[in-house]
């Protein structure tokens, strides 16, 4: 930013306005004993420029102030764009703004490693950072890219470096966007929360729909990389929703704001298990429910995570039920998937009672193995026992690993 220029010192701009008006009184007091009229006139001459002077100085400094405060509140508000110079003012206040500007700066460089609603939340409330979490109930999303670690063995760490910075710029601008708040880049991998530390009720449906967003914004950046000869990066996400503890973590002197508890563990999993079935979005039951009726989502399996006692219901997220927005239409679900939905949930239930010959069946109506590769996992595990399941034999997939 171009440094504004400074005016004269206010102590100058006075001495000049007391000593120009003194000037004039002294010629008028010279006068006086010959000439009154004349020693009125520069008399009534030297209080008239005092006092415009002292008018005018007072006008510059007012404006100054007067946009050092509207920088002020921006700076209250985290707008932390390049201020404008003060016009005019004197030197005093100029430097103040080069002041206002510095910390701005200042501000900045750390806005990128702390989440803005934070800070502002902690401003409006007063409180003091301090270590501990409060209970909440979150929506978490994982997101991770495939073969990550072989592409990295492949690569420069320069050009991976500028590969994986236009990546994460461009998945994070439309995170926000959707009302995200970036938790952490693990890596290759990506973590962000809904309903903290900005209060969201609807955070479900709002970690859905940026699933979405995020989905077809990475298939459009697989061409655009192809294009300029870079690796393809497909990225998978896993949302889950559920109670976590969410706040400062570390120790006094650095700390970090972050969510922890099995609920994120749970959606680091469901990315993760998208490799055993061949999709990008898997979510948890509590996250379809939470999203409500504007999403169509495919049953996939009931898991049993390590260390959990009960099973999770997994979902495939398929897209949106309806596009209320134009350019929301890319997002909409697969019409032909769509329809082929009641086979696929009559599959779905066949085989989870055991009956794998009608889930068989139903798997003919659910989709093309070649084409589907959920369909042909459970075509896989069926083919597995062609006698029907063995008397040990349970619908739900056990995760040995965490």
């Amino acid at each position: 930013m171009k440094a504004p220029m400074r005016g004269p010192s206010l102590l100058v701009l006075l001495l000049l306005v007391v000593a120009g008006s003194a000037a004039l009184l002294l010629a008028a007091l010279v006068l006086s004993t010959s000439v009154s009229a004349a020693a009125l006139a520069l008399a009534g001459a030297g209080l008239v420029v005092g006092l415009a002077g002292a008018g005018f100085i007072g006008l510059r400094i007012i404006a100054a102030l007067r946009a050092l405060s509207r920088e002020a509140e921006a700076i209250r508000r985290l707008d932390l764009a390049d201020p404008v110079p003060p016009q005019g003012g004197a030197a005093e206040v100029t430097a103040l703004g080069e002041a206002m500007g510095s910390m701005k700066s200042a501000l900045r460089l750390f806005s990128v490693y702390v989440p803005r609603d934070l800070v502002r939340k902690l401003m409006a409330e007063g409180a003091e950072v301090k270590l501990g979490g409060e209970r909440r109930r979150l929506t978490v999303m994982f997101s991770d890219v495939q073969g990550f670690t072989t592409i990295a063995e492949r690569m420069d760490p320069e050009e991976l470096m500028s590969i994986t910075s236009t990546y994460f710029q461009a998945l994070t601008d439309d995170l926000l966007e959707h009302q995200a708040t970036i938790d952490k880049y693990i890596g290759d991998a990506v973590m962000a929360i809904w309903n903290a530390p900005k209060r969201d009720l609807a955070h479900a449906l709002h970690g859905c729909r940026a699933a979405l967003h995020a989905r077809h914004l990475t298939l459009r950046l697989e061409e655009e990389f192809a294009a300029r000869g870079w690796p393809r990066l497909h990225t998978r996400f896993g949302v889950h929703s559920g109670e976590a503890v969410v706040g400062n973590v570390g120790s006094t002197d650095r700390m970090a704001y972050t969510a922890i508890g099995s609920m994120v563990n749970l959606a680091s999993r469901l990315e993760g298990m998208n490799k055993m079935y061949g999709t990008q979005i898997l979510v948890s039951e509590s996250t379809r429910i939470g999203a409500g009726s504007g999403f169509v989502f495919r049953p996939v399996d009931l898991v049993l995570a390590k260390g959990s006692q009960d099973p999770l219901e997994v979902h495939e997220l398929v897209g949106l039920s309806v596009a209320s927005d134009p350019k929301e239409a890319p997002l909409l679900a697969d019409r032909a998937l769509v329809a082929r939905l009641p086979a696929w949930g009559e599959a779905i239930r066949a085989f989870r009672a055991g009956q794998f010959a009608r889930a068989t069946e139903a798997l003919r109506e659910a989709g093309d193995p070649a084409k589907d590769p959920l369909v042909a996992a459970y075509a896989e595990r069926i083919a597995r026992h062609p006698y029907g399941p063995p008397a040990d034999w349970s619908p739900v997939t056990r995760l040995d690993s965490k």
